[in-house]
């Protein structure tokens, strides 16, 4: 008898367990990270001058409208990949079009992941937001939908450190502008 009650408690604890990691695990798949929204390819906020979205003063760009916009290809490997073509637009001209009066900027990712940079750095040397990788469109499982990329190979010296490959932003979702 004793032992029928034992398992009896382990299995009501491991029932318990599983249904707290479900439950936490669901929540993870369905919350944004602050600086992103849900169904836009990419949110930009902050001191930006055009807005799609007034009542969050956001530039919500879509998929299509993002894959519209001229690119730009920079061959190059990073520390998880190897060389590689990358396309994608400048992000010089995107921050351009939304009128970013800051330099500043909060590269915000998918998974929650943020760093803060100077758009100045980053542009000096072409940096590109990529959505594609040789020719194939970049997914979530393979650092997509949009990976910030710039010739690290071109400029060993300034880019291949720490806090170069720190700005390698992969799942992009929201850039603020301060």
């Amino acid at each position: 008898m004793e032992g029928v009650f034992k398992r009896t408690i382990l299995s009501l604890i491991l029932l318990v367990f599983s249904i707290c990691l479900s439950t936490h695990l669901a929540y993870a798949a369905t919350r944004m990270p602050n600086g992103c929204k849900k169904n836009v390819f990419l949110t930009i906020s902050g001191q930006i001058g055009k807005m799609t979205n007034s009542a969050d003063k956001t530039y919500e760009m879509s998929e299509r409208e993002f894959l519209a916009l001229a690119t730009s290809t920079v061959t190059t490997s990073t520390p998880w990949t190897p060389k590689s073509d990358f396309v994608g637009p400048l992000l010089t001209n995107i921050l351009h079009d939304v009128a970013a009066k800051g330099s500043k900027l909060r590269l915000v990712a998918l998974d929650d992941f943020s760093v803060d940079v100077d758009g100045d750095y980053l542009g000096r040397y072409g940096t590109i937001l990529a959505s594609s990788r040789d020719g194939v469109r970049l997914t979530v499982r393979d650092f997509g939908p949009i990976f910030v990329m710039y010739p690290r190979d071109s400029f060993r010296k300034e880019l291949d450190t720490p806090i170069g490959a720190s700005y390698l932003v992969w799942q992009l979702c929201g850039i603020e502008v301060e």
